[in-house]
């Protein structure tokens, strides 16, 4: 059936945005949420070490998993632009289903471009009034950043005033105006929009919506999804729709206590001895995120790829095998809004609210309140509580850049224990490269500096 002939009904409608929601989990070659994406979010930083990662040698031609995320963005903005073009035209949907449609549409259209402007740079602006042009695409140069942003920003805008604040557990998963705040936050942060920033992650504060549970561990529990804490969250199912990220964060059966020696994980990333030893004795979040023994056994180490510390049960799903687990993504939540709400405060002058909303998050860790930082050193209390509370959830390397201390900080990290890695870290590998099989089907796009 075509586009035209579907978009007649409420059920159509909904159908239609479930569609471009599929995008951020994909389907290979083209997946984000399901592996690709949160890879490079949080990889090749300076937190999670890859044992062996060798030299790093990013290229047009050798790109990484650049093409997978490159076309899933493209696919998913496609997307997004079809439902927002039919949907606004149809005369069949009601007037409660478009408003909310065509809000979450706008969203994930700007959480699509979020991520393809974090990693890629400049990117073609596409729209529902030309999305369908196909021999146009073709030759269509990439909009600067700034230009693109402000078009997040009016999605996000306009999402967030459409858009209901809660659903019913049926609906779990669906963008919330909280959602759309929460993203719109993050693009002020890259703009150094510090005041805007700030009002709009206050407005979440005050609305009430959310809260910070009283237990880190606890945010993350099987029978805990879509807590009070989370605001935008995708739902993966041990069956149905599987995630496998428990396999790269889990100790693996070298460790030689049960039942890791007996799931074929993979254990990709252990901690950097650096991040691991970083912990305040008092911060609860050490036990959630690092690990060196399970229940009262300690891991055996791993003498051939010099591992002795792993990370923690954040991420353990001990029911689930190789891929079937139904570890969720928590792609926005509560705890990272009062960490950008102190991050803007801090940068407009407003101290008192920005030690309030930093040490929101530090007492829940059982750390005692930061007092009289001057400017400067709250800048890297950000740094380092943002790397602890949100390790692992998709936001260090999209946070180093925006703060440019990308791949210089990748670098300090990697020199002692993955010293090839580290010495390959170009400077320009702060953005992606467009891959060479996109320049090619269209020149106009150019190619990112020192990728040429």
């Amino acid at each position: 059936m075509s586009p035209d002939q579907f978009y007649k009904s409420d059920a159509d409608a909904i159908e239609g945005v479930n569609g471009v929601y599929y995008w951020l989990v994909g389907n290979y070659p083209n997946r984000l949420f399901q592996q690709e994406l949160w890879q490079v979010l949080d990889e090749n930083c300076d937190v999670i070490r890859t044992p062996h990662a060798g030299p790093q040698n990013l290229s047009a031609g050798s790109p990484g998993s650049a093409p997978v995320m490159y076309s899933a963005f493209y696919k998913g903005i496609y997307t997004a632009n079809l439902v927002l073009d039919k949907v606004s035209k149809s005369t069949g949907i009601s007037d409660a289903t478009k408003k909310r449609v065509l809000s979450e549409a706008k969203f994930l259209r700007a959480l699509f471009y979020y991520y393809l402007t974090g990693l890629f740079g400049d990117a073609v602006l596409y729209n529902e009034s030309n999305y369908a042009d196909i021999d146009k695409s073709k030759t269509m140069p990439r909009t600067p950043v700034s230009d693109i942003r402000k078009s997040m920003i009016t999605d996000l805008t306009e999402a967030a005033a459409g858009l209901p604040a809660t659903y019913t557990a049926a609906d779990n998963g669906r963008a919330t105006a909280g959602a759309a705040l929460a993203l719109l936050t993050k693009v002020y942060l890259w703009n150094k929009d510090w005041t805007n920033a700030e009002t709009t992650a206050m407005q979440i504060k005050t609305a009430g919506n959310y809260q910070l549970l009283p237990d880190y561990g606890a945010v993350f529990a099987a029978n805990n999804e879509f807590n009070k804490e989370s605001i935008f969250e995708i739902d993966f199912q041990p069956v149905l729709l599987n995630s496998y990220q428990h396999a790269f964060y889990s100790p693996n059966n070298t460790v030689g206590v049960e039942p890791f020696k007996s799931k074929p994980w993979y254990r990709v990333y252990v901690p950097y001895h650096n991040f691991a030893n970083s912990f305040d004795p008092a911060d609860k979040r050490k036990a959630v995120l690092i690990a060196t023994g399970y229940n009262g056994q300690a891991f055996l180490v791993d003498n051939t790829n010099k591992v002795d510390v792993w990370f923690g049960p954040k991420w353990y799903r001990l029911d689930a095998d190789e891929r079937n687990s139904g570890l969720d993504i928590y792609v926005l939540r509560y705890a990272d809004v009062l960490l950008m709400l102190a991050e803007a405060a801090n940068e407009n002058g407003h101290p008192g609210v920005a030690l309030e909303a930093l040490n929101e998050v530090r007492r829940r860790a059982g750390l005692a309140d930061a007092k009289g930082l001057a400017q400067d050193a709250f800048r890297n209390e950000i740094y380092d509580e943002r790397a602890k509370e949100l390790c692992g959830e998709g936001h260090r390397r999209l946070d180093l850049v925006r703060w440019g201390k990308y791949p210089q900080a990748a670098r300090d990290a990697s020199v002692t224990e993955e010293a090839a890695l580290s010495a390959s870290y170009k400077d320009y590998y702060s953005l992606l490269p467009i891959p060479a099989t996109e320049t090619q089907k269209n020149p106009a796009l150019g190619q990112n500096k020192g990728y040429e």
